[in-house]
Parts: structure tokens; sequence; C-alpha cells
């Protein structure tokens, strides 16, 4: 197993994930966040995350959702998979996802998910507490997940990802 992977799995069985702390984003309050706020994650990135090969695809937002699925690989295989989903709960947007081993078996129980509250939004770019995304440019995404170490430290792990064709 990888250091990226440990990194991943302590926040996830350790304490818990770290609300980011990068610097306010402008909105104005009486703008309320739509699911078209988060239309620039639409489309097949690939790039490096976790010491390996990361892939993301979001599809295009139906019902006031939007559903992705990302999958970690290194040299030996598949490490892991997630099934995403941005969503409106109650007057908050919420990325809820779920993992996935290899042979499809989830890492969280069957009610239960990982969820990170909508922080902050603006034109290319979408904060949740720990884990951010930017449009850098047309082509370029970069994903930023905040953890919490068992030591308290912090470690951001950078997923630098490219607009693939399918």
């Amino acid at each position: 197993m990888g250091v990226g992977m440990r990194y991943f799995l302590r926040a996830l069985l350790g304490p818990t994930l770290l609300s980011c702390s990068l610097g306010t984003i402008a909105q104005a309050q009486d703008q309320t966040p739509s699911i078209d706020d988060f239309a620039f994650l639409q489309g097949f990135w690939s790039g490096t995350g976790f010491g390996g090969v990361s892939e993301e695809m979001w599809m295009p937002a139906a019902d006031g959702s939007m559903f992705g699925i990302f999958k970690q690989s290194s040299a030996a295989g598949i490490t892991f998979t997630e099934f995403m989903e941005i969503t409106r709960i109650g007057t908050d947007f919420v990325l809820r996802l779920k993992h996935f081993n290899p042979d499809f078996t989830g890492w969280e129980q069957k009610d239960e998910y990982v969820t990170f509250r909508l922080q902050s939004v603006a034109p290319n770019q979408a904060v949740f507490n720990g884990l951010s995304y930017t449009l850098v440019d047309p082509t370029h995404l970069r994903i930023e997940l905040r953890l919490r170490e068992d030591d308290d430290s912090v470690h951001t792990e950078v997923f630098d990802l490219h607009k693939r064709a399918l």
C-alpha cells in the first residue's frame, strides 16, 4: 500500500477530515448556490494523486444533482473506486461518496457515506469542508483533499487532473 493510500485510510479511519481552511471565496449572501455552479466539473479527468493514476468523471446535472465516479490505480492495478453525488440536503449542498475495494465490496456500511458540506462556491471553484475543486484552466482540474493524521498533523493530497476525451 502506497504512502498516499495510508494517509487516506488514516483520514477515514482516524479522527475526521479536516475542515478546509482555504481563503474565503466571495459569494453574495443573497446568492443561493445552484447545481449549475458545479457544471465546471462535468467531463472525464485523468492525472496524478496518491502516488498513482487518478481518474474522475462527472455527468451533467439532472434533477438537481450531479453524479460522478472516481478510480485510483497503481502499477499493480485498481486500488479503490468511489461513487459520488453532489446534491442539496435541506438548504445546503453536499458532496457524498462511497468507497469500494477492487472487488467492489464497500468500505462504508450500507446506509453510510462520507459527506463533505459546501463552504463556498465561485466561478470554476467549489470548496467543501476538507475538499476543494478548482478549474485552473479549461483542461486542468485541481482537487485538494485535506487530511488529519493520527498525530494531528495535516496533509493535503493534491490531484492534478486533465480533461480527456472518452
